[in-house]
């Protein structure tokens, strides 16, 4: 389901070159190449950029589409079509160009919404230095991820589009293959430009020239809500509606798709002493969440790693079973700070650890991998470093976890009335105990 989006007329050949008239000379060859997922399975548009405008054509598997050409206030053309009639699952080839300058071929296999298993990557506040380029080519590396999540800040341009270009040309050789999918975060609300570079190299809309700033996807197992923390959320917002329909529409397909996952930039939870969690967001959509039962919210801005337990409130709602890292569904949303994938880390913490934070680290770099299990109805996280080690993992079953529990000792005389005093003394003492990371892991428990 597409929720709300602004919408923008088309952009004529005069207002192209009134405003980027660089772009009426230079090379056509297609460089920045990317896929990008519409609300349709068997439908992918593919996005580029050449020096010079002209015409924008896309060949695939015997076929061929025209598309729209356009720009804003940076001497670069962009062009956007769209590969249609695609069977999910099954390899595409193509390329892009003007007719008669071609990029080379690329393969990609559109994403069967449908299949037993989902494989995706999720990162936030890349950017372009060194350990940024790290996480980049650990996502070049990674041949089982079907997509790329970003929640916010993603090429730091801050006015200087040039480091857009740089960006994507630093992605391409996982762009060209798998979509990236992106929320909005403060750094893409550019000065002297506002949101117009985000507007005109992503699409999730169709539309040239216009992004919504918040929208939805369907995947094998998973709903993922796209949301703006940049713009009104309150109870009384366009976003706020829009939200609240497609979560409740959600709700009611458990059955299809069991997990609820949003992508978003600023945390609702975060015990980070920069930023730290966004009081005014938690206020306003927190109870929304509960009452739909989100089960994974993926956030970024504070530049360190952090999970919570499922938490409501400011209070735990469980500590899961066996060491902590296996949770049921409906007690409450487990949130990540995935604010470590280039930019510099903020070492100041919030001491103590409040109680809702399970896990935290600072000064590493990585990327989280995420994978829906159709079979065992689970979703299962990992937190990747740079470095190739591991900083956290856990995952969430289908279901209420207890329940499952009490089903397997129900031949115990009141074993339910006592199992969730037991589930959460067991998992006190893990955390408190053998769940405790070292002092090289960085963590403070």
């Amino acid at each position: 389901m597409l929720l709300l989006s602004p919408m923008a007329s088309a952009q004529s050949l005069g207002e192209a070159l009134q405003e980027c008239p660089g772009t009426l000379t230079g090379s056509t060859e297609p460089r920045q190449i990317h896929l990008q997922l519409t609300d349709n399975p068997s439908k992918v548009v593919v996005m580029w950029a050449t020096a010079r405008r002209g015409n924008a054509v896309v060949e695939w598997n015997g076929q061929s589409a025209d598309g729209d050409s356009y720009c804003y206030n940076h001497d670069m053309a962009f062009h956007m079509a769209s590969m249609t009639d695609l069977t999910p699952g099954e390899e595409v080839t193509y390329r892009v160009g003007d007719g008669n300058d071609w990029s080379q071929e690329y393969t990609f296999t559109p994403i069967d919404i449908e299949a037993e298993r989902f494989e995706w990557i999720a990162i936030a506040d890349h950017g372009d230095s060194s350990e940024a380029l790290d996480v980049s080519e650990a996502i070049i590396a990674d041949t089982t991820a079907q997509m790329v999540t970003i929640s916010g800040d993603i090429s730091y341009a801050d006015g200087e589009q040039s480091v857009w270009d740089d960006w994507f040309a630093n992605q391409e050789a996982s762009m060209t293959r798998i979509p990236w999918v992106t929320a909005v975060g403060n750094h893409e609300n550019e000065p002297g430009f506002e949101f117009t570079p985000y507007a005109h190299r992503f699409d999730a809309d169709e539309v040239k020239e216009a992004e919504p700033f918040w929208y939805s996807r369907d995947f094998s197992g998973v709903h993922m809500v796209f949301m703006s923390t940049e713009h009104d959320y309150d109870s009384s917002s366009v976003q706020y509606a829009a939200l609240e329909a497609d979560l409740s529409a959600a709700d009611a397909n458990r059955e299809q798709r069991p997990f609820i996952v949003v992508i978003a930039h600023k945390p609702m939870y975060s015990s980070n002493g920069y930023h730290g969690s966004e009081i005014a967001l938690r206020v306003a959509v927190e109870e929304l969440y509960q009452n739909h039962g989100v089960d994974l919210v993926i956030a970024g801005h504070d530049h360190f790693y952090e999970r919570t337990w499922p938490v409501y409130q400011e209070e735990p709602q469980t500590f899961g079973d066996e060491d902590g890292t296996l949770f049921g569904q409906g007690s409450g949303p487990i949130h990540i700070v995935a604010g470590n994938a280039g930019r510099t880390p903020y070492t100041e913490m919030d001491e103590p650890q409040p109680a809702w934070s399970a896990y935290r680290e600072v000064d590493t770099f990585g990327y989280m991998k995420l994978i829906y299990d159709g079979e065992s109805r689970s979703l299962s996280f990992t937190f990747h470093r740079t470095d190739e080690t591991i900083g956290d993992q856990f995952t969430i079953q289908e279901g209420v976890l207890n329940e499952k529990m009490e089903e397997q000792f129900q031949f115990i005389p009141g074993f339910g009335t006592l199992l969730p005093v037991i589930s959460i003394i067991c998992a006190a003492f893990f955390r408190n105990d053998s769940h405790c990371c070292s002092e090289s892991d960085m963590v403070s428990c």
